[in-house]
């Protein structure tokens, strides 16, 4: 009888943390610097450690030389109902981004609403 009803609530408290937020998933170009001080993991690890981002991967290559690596970015992250998810876009996660070392925006595909 016990493990019944700590299953039932545990499901209740899952059913309401998934309608208290939103799932997002944007997509990027990003442009990595490939001098010797700029670690593309380091550059990885800043990225995952922006508020509200959940996961960061590199979708695929666009191009490489010896200054600069190119690829598609797919970064998700999580809101708050209450929060504009185009003013956290805008205002905190591309200026974020921007000031992580050796990386730059090449194209800005935007994000979208995903899951639910």
């Amino acid at each position: 009888m016990m493990k019944k009803e700590f299953e039932k609530w545990r499901k209740f408290l899952i059913e309401k943390e998934k309608a208290a937020h939103e799932r997002y998933e944007a997509v990027l170009f990003l442009s990595i610097d490939q001098s010797k001080p700029i670690d593309r993991t380091e550059v990885m690890n800043e990225m995952r450690a922006i508020p509200e981002v959940t996961t960061v991967y590199r979708e695929r290559e666009v191009s490489t030389s010896k200054f600069a690596f190119v690829g598609e970015y797919k970064i998700r992250f999580i809101l708050p109902r209450a929060i504009n998810a185009s003013n956290y876009y805008q205002r905190e996660l591309k200026p974020r981004l921007q000031k992580i070392k050796g990386l730059r925006i090449q194209r800005d595909l935007g994000y979208e609403k995903i899951g639910d």
